[in-house]
């Protein structure tokens, strides 16, 4: 056996190119961790509300516990009587409101781990996450209304966090048109080799 075929055979075999994870692939998997994590704190948080409602609607004046004080302060809890239904509606809303752009993250998450990110099922998950954040805005504001009809210092406000969803979601239909263009001259430059 030569020296040169030795040499060859004591080399690691050369990794195949699809088989290496490209910057984009891991920010992808970054994307898929963090929209997991933040589903998992906003599920917990609405559970969490959930159970303080329901500890505090068997309760009378009189037995006022600490959930109640608790939600009292918070604001989240009338000092009068309430109808404990329309403030879990109220929560329901807004748990799908604010868990339809993370499922959208994740699945675009999951879409850029494609070999090449330029392709049209990239700019469909834009676009979704695009939708997912008007449905955020506007579920979140009619969750608002319906807890201001039991709680009545309950302030509905548009500030800044709903301004920078509004830019977020605008971006987003950018970014899905861009990926679109894109996917359209790749294919096209493929075509004509």
């Amino acid at each position: 056996m030569s020296s040169a075929a030795r040499t060859e055979s004591l080399r690691p075999a050369a990794e195949p190119a699809h088989a290496r994870t490209t910057r984009i692939q891991r920010r992808a998997n970054d994307i898929m961790s963090f929209a997991s994590i933040l589903a998992f704190c906003t599920v917990g948080g609405c559970m969490l509300l959930a159970l303080l409602f329901w500890q505090v609607s068997g309760m009378t004046r009189m037995d006022s516990g600490s959930a109640q004080q608790l939600l009292e302060r918070w604001h989240l809890l009338p000092k009068t009587s309430f109808d404990g239904a329309v403030l879990s509606a109220a929560l329901l809303l807004a748990l799908v409101a604010a868990m339809a752009p993370i499922v959208c993250l994740r699945r675009l998450g999951k879409a850029l781990r494609a070999p090449s990110p330029l392709n049209l099922v990239v700019a469909r998950c834009f676009s979704w996450l695009g939708h997912a954040l008007l449905v955020n805005l506007i579920g979140g504001f009619a969750a608002g209304l319906v807890a201001a009809t039991q709680i009545p210092q309950y302030q509905l406000s548009l500030g800044i966090g709903f301004l920078g969803t509004l830019t977020a979601a605008i971006l987003a239909y950018a970014v899905a048109e861009m990926v679109r263009e894109g996917a359209r001259a790749a294919e096209e430059n493929r075509a004509f080799v």
